[in-house]
């Protein structure tokens, strides 16, 4: 990521930084370059994760986990608090509830 922003090029961060302290690093980074920051935000109800665990089959997680994390998506990862930490654009991702495919999904977005 860093060699790519100091040669002026994009980066591209895939992960699920939910809370601020886990997005602050990649900020700073962007901010070192004077590159902008989008972030992609997923906003599932808790229905739509239970059933992605559900169909994933995941043994290192638990319903209980998936509650929590719904919980601290919902306290840490609004668009205003994103743009307040420094995103410079935030877009939401369409999903289940819009009846959207991952493909669909991936379709809305280019990043150059």
């Amino acid at each position: 990521m860093v060699a790519r922003l100091a040669v002026g090029r994009t980066a591209v961060a895939e992960s699920t930084n939910v809370t601020p302290r886990a997005r602050a690093r990649l900020i700073a980074i962007a901010r070192r370059f004077n590159a902008p920051v989008t972030m992609l935000r997923f906003n599932p109800d808790v229905t739509d994760l239970l059933q992605q665990y559900t169909e994933r089959g995941r043994a290192d997680f638990t319903a209980v986990d998936v509650h929590a994390y719904a919980a601290i998506m919902a306290r840490d990862a609004g668009a205003d608090r994103l743009r307040s930490e420094g995103a410079t654009t935030v877009h939401d991702v369409p999903g289940r509830r819009e009846a959207t495919t991952p493909a669909e999904a991936a379709a809305h977005f280019s990043f150059a």
